[in-house]
């Protein structure tokens, strides 16, 4: 076990009067698992929770109730070697004053490196992410959206995390560059045994990258799909809509590509 989520729960009050709030349950009880060198999918609509519940576990959001707790392999890390977290929108998760080495540099400011081994180690980190090196001078208005989503998964990887939030990391970009970039993901899974706790709204992307699948509705899991072979024989009438909404039974994620 890398991360347990146990029994989270977790409102937001109202925009009402002071005096009787109201609250809205996002998260109702939620538990997952997570254990190493895997890819955890959450797949839900817009308003379901899923991205509360990465807040919480990333530890930017308090719960109300539950727990998240950590497995001893990454219990005593310092945080930023322990979790990392690639966000949706790649413009607002850079700082547009920074060069692109000094982006990745970020997580690796408190390290003690000579000159020479963090320039190295952050040419290499570029490399592994498929971009040329002249990049580290450039700032992210001079590079294209998939470009600029590469630059924030080396900053991610640059403190070689055991586990990575990736937070709606590729529904930004075409089609074509998602797979690119799901590509990569699963390239830095294998040579890192990074874990990776995957949230989206598209099920064919989560087909595409996860170990395991896990539906939400209304702050909660609705169904779990533990053997991605057993995707199409799900049985809650809501991850059935789901599917059948994105047309996933009758086109895989690869058939969409090659008619993009």
């Amino acid at each position: 076990m890398l991360i347990d989520v146990k029994q989270i729960t977790k409102a937001f009050k109202n925009d009402d009067s002071w005096l009787f709030p109201t609250y809205q349950q996002v998260l109702n009880g939620v538990s997952i698992t997570i254990h190493e060198g895997e890819c955890v999918g959450i797949v839900g609509e817009s308003g379901s929770g899923k991205s509360t519940l990465g807040k919480v576990i990333l530890g930017l959001e308090a719960a109300d109730s539950g727990e998240v707790v950590l497995g001893a392999a990454i219990a005593n890390l310092p945080t930023h070697r322990a979790i990392s977290v690639v966000f949706q929108d790649y413009n607002t998760s850079v700082n547009p004053r920074l060069t692109i080495r000094e982006i990745i540099n970020e997580p690796l400011i408190s390290e003690a490196l000579t000159h020479q081994a963090r320039e190295a180690l952050l040419v290499n980190l570029l490399e592994e992410v498929g971009l040329d090196t002249e990049m580290l001078d450039r700032y992210p208005h001079q590079l294209s959206g998939g470009q600029l989503q590469r630059v924030c998964i080396a900053r991610a990887v640059a403190p070689n995390p055991k586990f990575i939030l990736l937070d709606e990391a590729v529904s930004s970009l075409d089609v074509s560059v998602q797979v690119q970039i799901l590509d990569l993901l699963q390239k830095l899974k294998q040579e890192r045994g990074i874990s990776y706790l995957f949230i989206t709204h598209d099920i064919a992307v989560a087909s595409f990258l996860c170990d395991r699948l896990m539906f939400f509705k209304g702050g909660e899991i609705v169904e779990c799909v533990d053997d991605m072979r057993n995707l199409k024989t799900v049985s809650d009438p809501y991850t059935k809509e789901l599917l059948e909404a994105a047309g996933y039974l009758e086109i895989p994620f690869e058939t969409e590509l090659n008619q993009a």
